[in-house]
């Protein structure tokens, strides 16, 4: 996954990002992968018995073994997207692909009346997320993000997307971060001491090959395009949440807010705990 941290597009939460940064940094100095690579991803609500032999089918579908509120409506299903988003999955989460190939199941389902996406994620790759975020708003079961920790950047474009948006605190959980941003990792320093030195050479015709990269000094024509399209991401972005929350503030700039702000701003709906969340599906379900 290497690629994904050295050259990909990130609607991610900015101190989330230094700090993972700092960390991918000192183990890749070390000669180490940037994370440590697990041989498995499974997180609360995904399990199996160690003797199952269908382990891999159980990982590539997933959907009957999320968590499901049973109710006298029908059911409710528990989506969780928490930690990094990625199209693909990885860093112990699913991916964009995964949870909208969830909600889409769930509306095929007779037996559910709604959805709720539990989320507690920085954000993540660009990647994917309007993918994910047209998904959610084309669903035609209701769907209500239950913010537990944090929705910020990539995760609160998706929310923005649901029926209605409900955080767990007023004062712990926050939302916003709606930015985008693209690292450049600069490793000529650190290969010259350790005694290499890079050239890359480009076929005729090839000149435009692989400028950002880490072994070359960036040009200023490379930074100016990289921000053109760092830009238009964003009023992307900014123009898919704002039809999602119509009424909200001016809250762009990438800054998070906590939410009490958040709801004064037009960013949440109101508060309340997985039960309320599930209620509130319940109430926008139409009648059977």
């Amino acid at each position: 996954m290497i690629e994904q941290y050295l050259s990909a597009k990130w609607a991610l939460n900015a101190d989330f990002h230094n700090q993972m940064a700092a960390l991918a940094l000192r183990r890749m100095a070390s000669g180490k992968t940037p994370f440590v690579a697990g041989g498995e991803i499974a997180g609360p609500y995904l399990a199996w018995d160690d003797e199952d032999d269908d382990r891999d089918a159980v990982a590539s579908t997933g959907y009957e073994w999320l968590s499901k509120a049973h109710t006298d409506k029908g059911q409710v299903v528990i989506i969780p997207i928490v930690g990094t988003m990625t199209r693909y999955g990885g860093l112990c989460t699913y991916g964009s692909e995964t949870y909208a190939s969830w909600i889409m199941e769930a509306n095929q389902d007779p037996a559910i009346a709604g959805i709720v996406l539990e989320l507690n994620t920085p954000g993540g790759q660009v990647d994917g997320t309007e993918m994910l975020g047209e998904v959610i708003r084309q669903s035609e079961k209701p769907i209500v993000a239950f913010v537990t920790g944090m929705a910020a950047s990539a995760g609160y474009w998706i929310a923005s997307q649901a029926d209605y948006i409900m955080l767990e605190s007023e004062t712990t959980a926050e939302v916003g971060s709606i930015g985008v941003l693209a690292t450049h990792y600069d490793y000529t320093g650190f290969l010259e001491k350790e005694g290499y030195k890079i050239t890359i050479i480009r076929a005729d015709g090839s000149e435009d090959k692989a400028l950002f990269n880490s072994v070359e000094p960036l040009s200023e024509a490379v930074l100016a395009e990289t921000k053109e399209i760092l830009n238009t991401i964003r009023d992307t972005f900014i123009d898919i949440v704002k039809a999602g929350r119509p009424g909200i503030g001016e809250v762009f700039t990438g800054k998070m807010y906590v939410g009490r702000d958040a709801l004064k701003l037009g960013m949440c709906d109101g508060f309340g705990y997985l039960g309320d969340a599930v209620a509130k599906v319940l109430e926008l379900a139409p009648a059977a």
